[in-house]
């Protein structure tokens, strides 16, 4: 016996097909074995993608220096994003994500924004953040390769 035919037998053991004919009992082999192959393959498909395409945050940093190279954390541009984004009262920094782009990075800041009632439009209030930001870690960590800062506002409150 060959071992496909065990594995029907297998089959048949554990499926009941009392009363049926063999036309019947080979149609739902066939759509048994369709079904679990497209399955397989839909699970190995996404396992790949997940594996090998998601995009993974960067945890640090590293940089040419004059002598050398220097490595900057993830976490200390939050830190300096989030004291820079203090400078204004109508936004609260919840999270700060750093993903690669080719040779360049991409910042995504997700905010708290709570409108004051003189405050300027939200529009103009991130084109500033994004310019600053942009600013700032090329003046303090020397980070030029900035691909793009995107602002993200997740939660918004009326005081």
């Amino acid at each position: 016996m060959s071992k496909f035919s065990v594995l029907i037998e297998h089959f048949k053991q554990y499926f009941d097909f009392c009363g049926a004919t063999e036309l019947e009992i080979g149609f739902r082999y066939g759509a048994f074995s369709a079904i679990s192959i497209i399955l397989f393959l839909t699970i190995l498909i996404l396992l790949f993608r997940f594996v090998f395409f998601r995009k993974r945050q960067i945890r640090q940093i590293e940089l040419d220096g004059t002598k050398g190279k220097y490595v900057i954390s993830a976490s200390a541009i939050t830190d300096l994003l989030a004291s820079k984004i203090a400078e204004y009262p109508e936004i609260s920094l919840l999270k700060t994500k750093i993903f690669p782009v080719k040779s360049k990075i991409q910042i995504i800041m997700h905010i708290n924004y709570i409108p004051q009632k003189d405050a300027e439009n939200l529009k103009d209030l991130i084109a500033g953040l994004q310019e600053n930001a942009i600013k700032v870690l090329d003046d303090v960590f020397g980070i030029q390769n900035i691909d793009s800062v995107s602002v993200s506002v997740s939660r918004a409150r009326s005081k």
